[in-house]
């Protein structure tokens, strides 16, 4: 009787030790999976936020800081030496921006040259922006080939496309914006000019050829490229006309002529200089709709006619200086003149260091009207932020926030299991201490039931916290990139 009490007793223990370990491990997977829910949202909301605070950072960095460092390598004071340099005039000259067009890569996706267009058009934008806001240019000359295709749309396709290079390069109040230099991507050249092109151009730009005064200078803009056509006489007429009466202009200011492609060059000999980014010489060839220079016999007559001290041409998408040594006709002894070829500005036009030309122009005029006698320019190239690395910048940024992210999701730090392993082990413990094994089991088989049931519940959820976490920090970077692109 007393074995059988003994035996009722222990059984009696035994049921309930069972029922403890059920209710103790029960209440413990239910207290700590809120607990635990609620730390990994916690967590997972500081990380995305930690990773856009970077974003942030990183974008701002190279969408102005560096952009204000490139300005302040090119500020005025730094490269011009006049006696008071606060009479100088200041001329900033962007080359070949060629803005991108439905057709300037044929074959890609929509998408692609969609996103292409966005960021040329970010490029130029930003940097007309910085420049007109840093530099302060009181005068801004564009050498030509101002559309990619402007020669073949047709007039609906070239207005929008003119207002949208208007909201690329707004004008900016006060200055003077010069864009009435023609390319060969805007008009087409020689005997193959577009005639409705060249029309529709001059009356939205101006006149091709025409002459303005600027900072006690005589800016010469002609239009070789019509005067390159020898097919029709109605297309060549103007410039040359033009060329027969410039001679009746007063001679007093120092003149600067602007041409969108170079003069005649022998390249044996006037080579371009160091700071060309091609080795190669520089290229005498023409094709479809192009010509690299202006034939020899035209460009003795610009020279012998216009008398410029200084030439700005584009075209060529590259730097080049060299000096043209000629002797007029009129009798005024052997001159010489500088032909500077202005770097494209864009960044998709074959050279990886784009640029603008900067000059600055001293003649002041004493009370007789008489100007200096000296040289009255000097002119330095800027170079304009590098147009990849931050591409590449964000690429390597966000390549890093996806394996961050996928490591959070999908191989966390295994809180709960972590918990409940060692609470499990403590159970274990005491279990291992009282004399039922079958209470052992049914105890070990309700902790592989939870085990089990936590680690599905894991798994299930694991990819909606990742994609919460993509959906949620993609939003924020792109709304700082909308920022920086559409709003400042």
């Amino acid at each position: 009787m007393f074995k059988r009490k003994k035996a009722d007793t222990m059984m009696d223990r035994s049921d309930d030790e069972v029922e403890l370990g059920s209710v103790t491990t029960g209440n413990a997977s239910r207290m700590l999976k809120p607990q635990c829910r609620q730390w990994k949202s916690v967590r997972s909301w500081r990380l995305v936020l930690g990773l856009w605070v970077a974003w942030v950072a990183l974008i701002h960095y190279y969408e102005h800081t560096v952009v204000v460092r490139a300005m302040k390598k090119c500020q005025w004071n730094k490269w011009e030496q006049w006696e008071n340099p606060v009479g100088a005039h200041h001329v900033a000259l962007f080359a070949d921006p060629q803005i991108m067009d439905n057709h300037s890569y044929p074959g890609r996706p929509a998408i692609v040259n969609y996103f292409t267009r966005v960021i040329l058009d970010h490029y130029l934008a930003r940097n007309w922006k910085y420049v007109q806001g840093y530099l302060e240019p009181q005068t801004s000359v564009f050498l030509g080939d101002l559309f990619d295709g402007g020669r073949y749309w047709d007039d609906k396709y070239w207005f929008n496309e003119y207002q949208r290079f208007n909201r690329i390069f707004p004008r900016k109040p006060g200055t003077t914006t010069i864009t009435n230099v023609a390319g060969n991507h805007d008009i087409g050249f020689g005997d193959t000019v577009v005639k409705n092109s060249l029309l529709r151009f001059s009356a939205f730009f101006g006149e091709t050829s025409d002459y303005f005064h600027i900072g006690n200078h005589t800016f010469v803009v002609l239009d070789t490229i019509s005067l390159s056509d020898s097919a029709d006489p109605h297309i060549s007429e103007k410039p040359r006309d033009f060329l027969e009466k410039f001679g009746e202009v007063d001679p007093s200011y120092p003149r600067i002529m602007l041409s969108h492609v170079p003069l005649w060059r022998d390249v044996t000999k006037q080579t371009c200089g160091s700071r060309r980014e091609s080795s190669n010489l520089f290229p005498v060839m023409k094709g479809d709709q192009y010509q690299t220079v202006i034939t020899e016999e035209i460009s003795n007559d610009v020279l012998d006619t216009i008398k410029p001290i200084l030439l700005f041409s584009g075209d060529d998408h590259d730097y080049c200086h060299i000096k043209h040594e000629y002797t007029p006709k009129d009798g005024s002894g052997t001159k010489l003149a500088n032909e500077y070829t202005v770097k494209s500005c864009a960044m998709n036009m074959g050279i990886s260091k784009p640029a603008i030309q900067l000059l600055s122009l001293y003649n002041p005029q004493s009370e007789m009207g008489i100007g200096l006698t000296g040289q009255t320019y000097s002119t330095e190239m800027c170079y304009m932020p590098d147009p990849y690395k931050p591409l590449t910048m964000y690429i390597i940024a966000a390549i890093f926030c996806l394996i961050i992210l996928i490591k959070t999701s999908f191989f966390p730090k295994r809180y709960i299991r972590s918990k409940y392993q060692n609470f499990a082990g403590k159970i274990k413990k005491v279990d291992e201490t009282l004399p039922m094994p079958v209470s052992i089991s049914d105890a070990q088989l309700e902790d592989k039931k939870l085990k089990a049931s936590l680690q599905s519940s894991e798994e299930q959820s694991k990819f909606a916290v990742f994609f919460q976490k993509v959906v949620s920090l993609a939003a924020l970077v792109l709304a700082t990139f909308f920022y920086y692109y559409c709003v400042i």
